[in-house]
């Protein structure tokens, strides 16, 4: 197979894809397809422009054909390989999990403060996920959020941390709702989407992962904005 065959045979798969995404039934040319599903669709807004240009290609590849087997433009390894690569994110996209499956470590609100400040220290962790003792979800408690009720409640050269519990200092945390639960079965793309877009006016500091994306399940990861652009890049 040569590679404007091998790039044909990737854009029509996509074509289906995208044919199948739109499930009403109706036709719709390729660039149209692309634009309207873009709107919902994280990974295709992604290579928007991407999937546009290979429209191009495909048409200059295939509507300029002279004969059957003649082909008027030979697309370069490099477009074959982008092509490869944008259909398999769409058909088998990563998702979070199992790249981001790890033992999370979390606080009960009832925690001692001294307790936060030791993972704090010892494994410079910067967001910690809080639940009451009945295991419902509380909140999560960030660094920064620590470092500011610190810099509001010490007075004079002294700093007494005794009975000091998580909730007193989750409640003061400008942060604690900068999160989203996720699904374990979204994907990557879409994981990065969610901290490029805005949720109230704010960026989120952290994704959490559950089975279906609930947060009275147990926590099966979790995702920091630079976690994502180390996988995205």
């Amino acid at each position: 197979m040569s590679r404007a065959e091998e790039f044909i045979a990737s854009y029509h798969r996509i074509e289906d894809y995208l044919s199948r995404e739109m499930g009403d039934g109706q036709h719709f040319s390729f660039s149209n397809m692309v634009n309207r599903l873009a709107k919902h669709n994280p990974i295709i807004d992604r290579y928007k422009e991407d999937l546009h240009q290979m429209s191009q290609l495909r048409n200059a590849i295939v509507h300029e054909r002279r004969e059957p087997d003649f082909i008027i433009a030979e697309p370069h390894d490099s477009i074959v390989n982008l092509i490869l690569e944008v259909e398999k994110e769409l058909l088998h996209p990563r998702q979070v999990i199992p790249l981001f499956r790890k033992i999370v470590t979390t606080f009960d609100a009832d925690d001692s403060l001294v307790a936060v400040l030791g993972e704090i220290r010892d494994k410079n962790y910067s967001q910690f996920p809080v639940y009451n003792q009945d295991g419902s979800w509380r909140g999560l408690l960030t660094k920064k959020g620590v470092t500011s009720w610190l810099a509001e409640t010490v007075d004079g050269p002294h700093v007494s941390l005794e009975g000091v519990q998580v909730k007193h200092v989750l409640q003061h945390d400008p942060h604690r709702r900068r999160y989203r639960f996720i699904a374990q079965e979204t994907s990557v793309i879409e994981a990065h989407h969610h901290f490029i877009s805005m949720k109230d006016g704010v960026r989120l500091d952290a994704l959490l992962i559950t089975e279906t994306g609930q947060e009275d399940e147990p926590l099966l990861g979790i995702i920091r904005p630079q976690d994502i652009l180390y996988v995205i890049g």
